[in-house]
């Protein structure tokens, strides 16, 4: 089993080595943002429109499974 006092040992030796490994980071000259174009600028259409499909599916199939039933409109196939 594995003691209180290694869980401290690892944790702070996580905490000790994020710290430093940050350092160099964090002593870079700062980026202008503006200036640089994104590559992703394309994933904002594309996870607009999978949010808009997603709710109209959502209302679609709340109206078909609870609404409908409300007033015992039937959505399926006909048994013969």
């Amino acid at each position: 089993m594995d003691s209180p006092l290694k869980a401290g040992r690892a944790a702070l030796l996580s905490v000790v080595l994020l710290i430093a490994l940050a350092g160099p980071a964090a002593a870079s000259p700062p980026v202008v943002l503006a200036k640089v174009k994104p590559w992703h600028w394309w994933l904002a259409p594309v996870l607009g429109v999978s949010f808009l499909g997603l709710l109209f599916m959502m209302i679609v199939g709340y109206v078909v499974k609870v609404v409908m039933l409300k007033y015992g409109v039937k959505v399926g196939r006909k048994t013969t």
